[in-house]
């Protein structure tokens, strides 16, 4: 193998495997199987399988058992009965372990000959401590449990005829996946006690609307299915298990929302590293008074419902920012297994005159399309701009000038108006008008140095995946900074 830019083979390529980018390992390595699980592929059987072995070796019992269920997630695979087998061998152990030591605490000394009535007791003794191992092991104990498993397989030693009874739930946007688990688990349970025969499926979907959160209702429409986040699946005359799976971005590249927010916050870093040279030390001085607002705020994480931000990768949610990477996808990435390795795609705002209309995109998610005003006698210009500055309730010559927020451009803007039937036309001085309503949207999304490309007529020849659901990055409790400069008139064109 002879990697990208090497003119001459070494004796070592042939033991190397590329597993990302630029990135070449030797299987002799100590952390291969980590390696492979953090840069190839998170959920290898084989790697989440080597890596059980190595923590039972250790005595890292927790650990162990860990990766000998992720390596079940999968199936079929070569290793599925062995993991499998492992667990089980590891659970006889534990119950022999608890036995022995039950046993060991009311055993007389090895010295003193026990009479008759002692061996009885401790007999009995050992059968109720064994009876109580297979309680806590056994399938009483595991209905109670919430279980998140692999995609289930088809066919089994008994078939059941059912009859499947849907339901959808509404979840909040920024819910997180325990509090998820924990509310789909009771609620299958409160369902099957009035249908114990049926099949309970619940889908679980987000939505904005707080008159519908924590709402579960029969599912009339199959289209919902397909925004559904989550599922949950219970039959007890079957099966006491609630099984629950969650469809993240894993299986289709990867989550818009989670991508869009992770390249929301880029965008935002890119014009600040070219505003100053350097990387800001901290998110914090993304979210600033007027004139270093270059967001309003620090997105929610999609899959995990949380925008906390940590300095390292544990997979616990959130994000992770590291200042001291060059790459803007290494410095700022979801804080997910499987979504670390979104793309930088920054957000830009489009505008086709002859339409009178304005798309905001990152790669080829569409987040808003919105229709727009223009200026009169051909007084908007063509060309490419770059947002300024980001204005809450700016102050014009005129009171109201500039509607509700402004997204400055240098001569001109992107600002709301109260003349709504300007909209659709050309009316305006030279600046870009859209509705109160939709400049405020708009305005949540669009960081300080985000690119505004103006054409004449008609769009790029681009397939866009229309997002849905973009108010769910925002946070219930947003920073308090001051984005209205009162001492400040701006002189757009209006």
């Amino acid at each position: 193998m002879i990697r990208r830019n090497q003119r001459f083979r070494n004796h070592l390529d042939e033991n190397l495997i590329n597993l990302n980018k630029n990135l070449f390992i030797s299987p002799s390595d100590p952390q291969y199987y980590e390696k492979v699980i953090r840069y190839l592929d998170s959920n290898s059987p084989e790697a989440h399988y080597k890596l059980g072995q190595k923590f039972e070796l250790l005595g890292n019992r927790k650990r162990a058992l860990f990766h000998y269920k992720e390596a079940l997630k999968t199936y079929p695979s070569p290793f599925y009965s062995a993991a499998n087998r492992a667990i089980h061998n590891m659970e006889q152990e534990s119950a022999a372990a608890i036995a022995q030591d039950e046993t060991a605490a009311y055993a007389e000394p090895r010295k003193q000959l026990l009479s008759p009535f002692m061996k009885t007791l401790l007999i009995v003794l050992f059968v109720l401590n064994l009876l109580l191992v297979i309680l806590f092991f056994g399938d009483q104990s595991i209905y109670k449990t919430i279980s998140s498993l692999k995609e289930w397989g088809v066919g089994t030693d008994i078939t059941y005829e059912t009859v499947d009874v849907p339901y959808v739930m509404y979840l909040q946007p920024d819910v997180k996946k325990d509090a998820i688990e924990s509310a789909l688990h009771k609620q299958a349970l409160e369902l099957a006690k009035d249908m114990p025969e049926h099949n309970i499926i619940i889908y679980g979907v987000l939505s904005s609307d707080v008159r519908d959160r924590g709402k579960t209702l029969l599912l009339t429409n199959d289209e919902m299915t397909k925004s559904a986040i989550v599922i949950a699946q219970y039959h007890p005359a079957s099966d006491r298990t609630v099984k629950i799976r969650f469809m993240n971005g894993k299986n289709d590249k990867h989550q818009p929302l989670s991508a869009i927010g992770a390249n929301l916050v880029r965008t935002a870093l890119d014009a600040y590293r070219k505003d100053f040279g350097v990387n800001p030390a901290s998110l914090d001085l993304l979210v600033q008074d007027y004139p270093n607002n270059y967001l309003s705020f620090i997105p929610m994480e999609a899959s995990s419902g949380a925008n906390q931000v940590y300095t390292q990768f544990d997979g616990n949610g959130g994000w992770v920012y590291n200042p001291s990477e060059k790459e803007l996808d290494q410095m700022f990435y979801p804080n997910v297994d499987g979504a670390e390795a979104v793309p930088y795609e920054p957000l830009y705002i489009a505008i086709n005159k002859d339409e009178h209309h304005l798309r905001l995109v990152s790669g080829t998610h569409l987040l808003w399309d919105k229709e727009v005003g223009l200026g009169a006698n051909e007084s908007t210009p063509v060309g490419d701009f770059i947002v300024q500055d980001r204005v809450m309730h700016p102050t014009g010559k005129r009171q109201q000038s500039y509607g509700d927020a402004g997204l400055g451009l240098g001569a001109i803007a992107l600002h709301g108006t109260l003349d709504e039937s300007s909209i659709g036309n050309d009316k305006s001085s030279g600046c870009v008008r859209l509705t109160n309503e939709d400049i405020m949207q708009l305005f949540a999304f669009v960081p300080k140095g985000t690119e505004v490309q103006i054409a004449a007529s008609s769009w790029e020849p681009i397939e866009l995946n229309h997002v849905k659901d973009a108010q769910s990055m925002i946070p219930h409790s947003l920073p308090n900074i001051d984005q209205t400069p009162e001492h400040i008139i701006f002189h757009w064109l209006g």
